[in-house]
């Protein structure tokens, strides 16, 4: 999965999540674990990415370090885009807490939101001082980090005509602005209108300006996954531009329902009792 499709995610979830988290909402604990190891094994990616890039823009020879920048790039793209829906996320737990008067969704996903934002600054640290990155890059990257930040404030407006998640925004007062401008226009009518329009506009935005080779392919469709499964399936059955997200979410259930039957049905012991079994010879005295 592309973060460019967290982008969308992140759309829908902004215009959406508000009002359904209003309703009688239950929350899943794993979900909201996997979101948690997902989101923390693509930090630790990203915390090696990173720190090698850096090191060999340091010492590699001036030749090489087009080559070096052309690698760090879907990286540095998927840290910038990737931030979207990590914001809106924990601004939607944030919102979840506050309104079923719970502690339970937000502590998981500020401690994904500090780790993202420490990624963030060293992408950025990375792109201010790292040697031989010529305007070719740094322009689009600079263009993206923009249209990325403005992005997340005006999803983070929706959010914010309900609760108050202004702090997670790049600029507040734009944020508040945004919210304003959303508060004045609500009604049930526009919601399918202004998801399709936010959908198209994000596509267009983010669709052609990256580079296609994601990369952490598999930890964004685990993230996207594990958002979608964390506030009910309820928030997502009615939509079908969401499908191929929705899709991904159906086989990764599937095969880890697979997994569960075929270990419940081998005719093998189970791993544990062998290693008991074992144990339990090891420790008899020798005759």
């Amino acid at each position: 999965m592309h973060a460019r499709e967290h982008v969308q995610l992140a759309a829908y979830l902004a215009i959406h999540a508000p009002a359904y988290l209003r309703g009688r909402v239950t929350y899943s604990p794993t979900a909201l674990e996997q979101y948690w190891i997902a989101s923390k094994c693509r930090l630790d990616r990203w915390g090696i990415r990173l720190k090698t890039h850096s090191q060999l823009l340091e010492t590699g020879s001036v030749s090489d370090l087009p080559r070096f920048w052309n690698a760090a790039r879907p990286v540095i793209e998927e840290i910038l885009v990737s931030d979207i829906l990590t914001r809106v996320w924990i601004s939607i737990c944030v919102a979840h807490d506050r309104i079923q008067m719970k502690n339970v969704a937000e502590p998981v996903a500020r401690s994904v939101f500090l780790g993202h934002m420490e990624a963030r600054n060293r992408a950025l640290n990375l792109l201010l001082h790292g040697r031989g990155l010529e305007a070719t890059m740094m322009v689009p990257l600079n263009r993206l980090r923009r249209r990325s930040e403005r992005w997340t404030d005006m999803l983070l407006g929706y959010i914010a005509a309900d609760t108050d998640v202004n702090s997670f925004g790049f600029d507040q007062e734009r944020v508040r602005e945004f919210g304003n401008d959303i508060r004045s226009e609500r009604g049930s009518s526009h919601k399918t209108a202004s998801w399709t329009l936010l959908l198209e506009s994000a596509i267009e935005a983010f669709g052609t300006q990256l580079v296609n080779e994601p990369a952490n392919a598999d930890m964004n469709r685990d993230i996207a996954g594990a958002v979608m499964n964390t506030f009910g399936t309820e928030l997502f059955d009615q939509n079908t531009l969401i499908n191929p997200m929705w899709e991904a979410r159906i086989v990764n259930l599937a095969d880890d329902a697979q997994r569960l039957v075929e270990q419940l049905l081998t005719t093998n012991d189970p791993v544990l009792k062998r290693k008991q079994q074992q144990r339990a010879r090891w420790s008899s005295p020798r005759m």
